[in-house]
């Protein structure tokens, strides 16, 4: 690696700045020095994963390095607002070393947890992404010292929200008294927090009424949910009647209410690929 003697020797400006050669003026020392700080500019917001939990970004900067040596990243500093309003600041002190006369990514990983932004999802329901502005500064080792610069960065972050399902009601769809035999539809109004559909799918579930299990299964395809909306969804489960006690079939008979439980694993369809979500839901619900 090449030692700050090597390096001074290749830029005479350098030197010159370093010994503080009265020859030079301050503007010219400056001028001199700048040549061969690294400069900083942003390229992208890359999402490594995403769920209703929370999303794992990496914010992408380009540095280039125009000094004859290594340059190793000694500070940074960062302030993330959100739709205009402060949400995260702080210091990170991982860094990369950038290659002489070269560029190199700097790439700085960054956690929402949407529990933290809890009142701002409120605010701009209807929206699956917001603007973010990202400022502060990145400090590098020169054989001067340290030099710290600015850098400025804005674009949008996913914003995923998780939608909201309650159970809604006990449909009878067909009652086969002679055949032993009945489907229900159990009833569930889902909201779509977030501004595009969302489906759900592969709909891995399991249903108990009266404390009894009457259900299991999968259903592919279980409906779509429009922007900022909610919608009825309805789960189809044929039951054996005489496999249900007295109390469960006396209710399906004559419409009265029946204690309902609905656990479901699934893939919710949303804009930024499919994400896993997990339903326990109970109530007591009217037949109708």
């Amino acid at each position: 690696m090449p030692t700050r003697r090597a390096l001074l020797a290749a830029s005479p400006a350098l030197a010159l700045f370093a010994a503080g050669c009265p020859k030079m003026t301050p503007a010219q020392i400056k001028a001199a020095a700048k040549k061969f700080l690294p400069k900083v500019s942003f390229d992208r917001v890359k999402v490594r994963d995403i769920d209703f939990e929370r999303a794992n970004l990496t914010f992408l900067f380009k540095v280039d390095n125009p000094a004859p040596l290594r340059v190793a990243l000694s500070s940074f500093s960062y302030a993330l607002d959100l739709e205009g309003a402060r949400a995260f600041d702080g210091r990170n002190p991982n860094g990369v070393a950038l290659e002489p006369k070269g560029s190199a990514p700097l790439k700085f990983p960054f956690t929402l947890r949407w529990k933290d932004l809890t009142e701002l999802l409120k605010a701009t329901r209807g929206k699956d992404r917001l603007a973010f502005g990202l400022a502060g500064h990145m400090g590098f080792d020169t054989p001067v010292g340290e030099a710290k610069l600015p850098y400025d960065a804005a674009g949008d972050v996913p914003a995923l929200r998780r939608p909201n399902v309650r159970l809604a009601g006990l449909r009878v769809k067909r009652l086969d008294l002679p055949g032993n035999r009945a489907t229900l539809g159990v009833q569930m109004d889902a909201t779509n927090l977030g501004g595009e559909r969302i489906s759900f799918k592969g709909f891995d579930y399991d249903v108990r009424l009266a404390g009894e299990r009457v259900a299991n299964g999968v259903v592919e395809r279980l409906g779509d949910i429009a922007g900022d909306g909610t919608e009825r969804l309805e789960l189809p489960i044929d039951l054996t009647l005489t496999s249900l006690g007295s109390g469960l079939l006396t209710a399906i008979k004559n419409r009265g209410d029946v204690q309902a439980e609905l656990g479901a694993n699934l893939k919710v369809a949303t804009p930024f690929g499919d994400v896993p979500l997990s339903i326990d839901e109970s109530g007591r619900l009217r037949v109708s």
